[in-house]
């Protein structure tokens, strides 16, 4: 269980993002699941997987295909770390009985309009039971009753048909779309929002 931080102006909430970036803090979905700040302990478990599923994370998250050695983890982990401390982003580790098995982000926070857009992968080998959509859910709740987050974005590539269910079942509504040109390769990008009231 955690406790919401009422006034977002006090000296005190701003340590909180250097909590965070210390904490062991879970944010619990159930017995066996829950939200914690990424750590580089997680690094072992989210580089094996990335590595050990490259083929099916390579079109939704080019990074893979240049992931060999798991300081690259490390690193991506620490910098992560650092923009929560800088107010920019919240990561988390999804924790699945006792292990690191995806990531979910709150990336470019947006303080004044309260608005975040949300990314997040899961290892495959447990998808497709109800783990990623929980975590979805509780990562909007806790933005909102923690720091009175109302808008949320998500952004999937058009033929990542497994993310948009995600979003869909998680309350998110389809609104637009944009193209992107990742190395000469033009994508669209459907995005969704879930605004909270």
């Amino acid at each position: 269980m955690i406790h919401p931080i009422k006034n977002s102006t006090s000296a005190p909430f701003w340590g909180f993002f250097s909590f965070l970036k210390k904490t062991k803090m879970k944010i619990m979905l159930d017995k066996e699941l829950h939200l914690t700040p990424l750590h580089p302990d997680h690094s072992k478990s989210l580089f094996e997987i990335l590595t050990a599923h490259r083929s099916h994370f390579s079109p939704w998250l080019p990074f893979v295909n240049e992931l060999k050695y798991i300081e690259q983890t490390q690193k991506f982990i620490l910098e992560s770390q650092a923009l929560v401390v800088a107010k920019k982003d919240f990561s988390f580790a999804i924790i699945v009985k006792n292990q690191a098995k995806g990531i979910i982000s709150a990336k470019e926070l947006n303080w004044v309009s309260k608005s975040t857009e949300l990314g997040y992968w899961l290892d495959p080998e447990i998808q497709n039971q109800g783990i990623m959509k929980k975590s979805l859910i509780r990562m909007v709740e806790w933005l909102s009753e923690t720091f009175g987050f109302q808008t949320f974005w998500i952004k999937c590539a058009q033929g990542n048909i497994s993310s948009q269910r995600v979003a869909i079942k998680a309350g998110f509504e389809l609104v637009d779309q944009e193209k992107r040109t990742n190395e000469k390769v033009e994508q669209v990008y459907l995005i969704f929002r879930l605004q909270k009231s």
